[in-house]
């Protein structure tokens, strides 16, 4: 059925910070309460006693509630999630937050509200001073049973019904444990938070609950007002207000009629062809995908039965699903996992990192826990069955990771044969290039590689030393807009690639960014992978790309040094 049109409101387009995949639409609700709204009130003597009784009974209803719901909705996390809800039960039942509260109430004369506001602000500045992704989640956490308990400490019937908002999106100032739950209790199907972080319990319980979500809109949100209708991007962070039902259904990868549009072979202005395909993580958007009339899966991400299954995913179970892939398209790159230590996975992470983003990640990891490689590699061997299939390796340094790859993958094809399983040939092997090392050692990559995908967005954050997840505006804006430096990078690996006729091609959420695509064309970029929620504009926008002007302007933009020199140096309408 066809979204209604919210003629109400004028459309609009926020920007936030992906942090669970998917897209949703609905009316809005919003759950934007805060301690830091609530007025300071005072307790008269003979109030105290009252106020008192009120903290037991508050957090005697906000434990049996998260008890509750740790047991309603547990069939949708892992055993290891699910100790999530356990560590707010023991920040709930602390001797010393309780003690802080009643001292409060009875030395300050504060209210149960003012009082849990004031403690609150204390810890808050405190953790402030303190760098630490630890800290800040268990601030956050903090926050959570914070908010919780302030809502236990109303009237039930001024809290929201459980059905009041089935098939909605919620706002929320901070995407937390409370909120997914009341997410998933009231029939939520997307939320937006103001703040947050991608490793808070709850973006990483998001996830795990499949909830698309978006987060770091900020308060200038004007326009998302309660009951407006919103589609929530959750692949690339994007949430727009009162969007045309073409948007909602393409976003969706369906045509306003219900059906696919069968994309012709994607091409430049000047007819010159494009390899133009998938990036994508399921069977579900492998059938998509090819509906659309795009054959070719340049990426299907491994990660997601990895964290389902704590980091043991099963061989037979993988091999399934990898062969519904397989059957649904014509060639698939297979790109073995890049997990880090924020996926919280205790079997592959017994011990915290401090910084999970240059930790055991990628072919490090895998390198390691040989069980987990030999079983994709293992499950992708016995799909394979004379299929095109491929396999990329992520996040390499060192020439010899792709050598001990290679002997691992022969290990796999001797075991199967052993076991009467034909496999009549290896997959292709590459490479994703998106390490700073990776990149100035890119020939002897490409000697080594079958092939390479440039993985645009974490080689932005290496080469920019910036991260993506960071709050601060003056670094997550360095990652808002081409760079110069990425170009450089990009044109000296196309370069080699060609040299050698070897396949090259680009992926990322920074291919949407103004301009950057049509750059990448003017340097030779002739292969894309992109999300299927934007392959038809894809797909439009490379048949408008002139190859001589994007050349002639990449060229220019290559011999800028800052951003903002080479946003300058772009068409207007590029930037549009």
């Amino acid at each position: 059925m066809a979204p209604s049109l919210d003629t109400s409101r004028e459309p609009a387009l926020f920007q936030g910070q992906s942090v669970s995949p998917g897209v949703a639409y609905g009316p809005l609700f919003l759950t934007l309460e805060g301690l830091e709204e609530l007025e300071t009130r005072r307790l008269a003597d003979d109030e105290v006693d009252a106020e008192l009784a009120r903290v037991d009974s508050v957090a005697r209803a906000a434990r049996v509630s998260l008890v509750h719901q740790r047991k309603a909705l547990g069939e949708h996390f892992t055993e290891e999630q699910r100790r999530i809800f356990d560590t707010h039960l023991t920040m709930l039942e602390d001797p010393t937050i309780e003690a802080d509260l009643r001292s409060r109430i009875v030395e300050d004369r504060l209210s149960f509200e003012s009082a849990l506001k004031d403690m609150l602000e204390v810890y808050e500045r405190l953790f402030d001073v303190v760098e630490s992704s630890n800290l800040r989640n268990k601030l956050a956490d903090m926050r959570d049973i914070a908010l919780r308990m302030l809502r236990f400490s109303r009237p039930a019937s001024k809290r929201p019904q459980k059905d009041d908002r089935k098939g909605g999106i919620l706002l929320v100032r901070e995407l937390s444990l409370s909120d997914l739950t009341e997410a998933l209790d009231q029939g939520v199907v997307g939320i937006i938070a103001e703040e947050g972080s991608p490793e808070s319990h709850g973006a990483i319980l998001t996830r795990a609950a499949g909830i698309p979500a978006v987060i770091g809109l900020g308060q200038d949100h004007q326009g998302l007002d309660e009951g407006c209708h919103v589609l929530v991007d959750g692949d690339s962070g994007e949430v727009h207000l009162a969007p045309d039902p073409e948007i909602v259904q393409a976003a969706e990868g369906r045509t306003p009629e219900g059906g696919f549009d069968v994309l012709s072979p994607a091409a430049l202005l000047d007819g010159t062809r494009v390899s133009l395909e998938a990036f994508i993580a399921s069977p579900s958007e492998a059938k998509q995908v090819t509906a659309m009339g795009i054959r070719d899966i340049g990426l299907y991400r491994t990660e997601l039965p990895v964290m389902q299954r704590q980091g043991r995913p099963r061989e037979d179970s993988l091999t399934v699903l990898y062969g519904q892939v397989l059957a649904a398209a014509d060639d698939v790159c297979f790109r073995l996992p890049d997990l880090t230590s924020a996926a919280e996975i205790g079997a592959l992470y017994p011990a915290h990192e401090p910084n999970p983003a240059l930790g055991m990640r990628g072919i490090r990891l895998l390198l390691q826990q040989k069980e987990m490689l030999s079983t994709q590699l293992r499950a992708i061997l016995r799909a394979h069955a004379g299929k095109q299939c491929s396999v990329v390796v992520p996040f390499v340094v060192d020439r010899d990771e792709i050598q001990r790859l290679r002997s691992s993958m022969e290990e796999a094809r001797e075991e199967l044969r052993l076991e009467g399983v034909d496999v009549p040939s290896a997959p292709r092997l590459g490479v994703v290039i998106e390490t700073p090392a990776a990149a100035l050692l890119g020939r002897e990559w490409l000697q080594a590689a079958d092939f390479a995908w440039i993985g645009l967005d974490v080689m932005a954050e290496g080469l920019l030393m910036a991260d993506r997840r960071n709050a601060h505006d003056e670094v997550f804006q360095r990652l808002r807009v081409p760079h110069p430096v990425l170009l450089r990078a990009v044109r000296k690996l196309v370069t080699i690639a060609n040299s050698f006729g070897k396949p090259i091609g680009v992926y990322g959420e920074s291919l949407v960014q103004p301009g950057l695509a049509a750059l990448l064309v003017g340097l030779g970029v002739r292969r894309f992978a992109v999300r299927p929620s934007i392959l038809r504009e894809a797909h439009d926008h490379l048949k408008r790309m002139d190859p001589d002007t994007c050349e002639r302007v990449a060229e220019q933009a290559c011999r800028t040094t800052t951003a903002k020199e080479l946003r300058d140096c772009l068409p207007p309408s590029w930037l549009s």
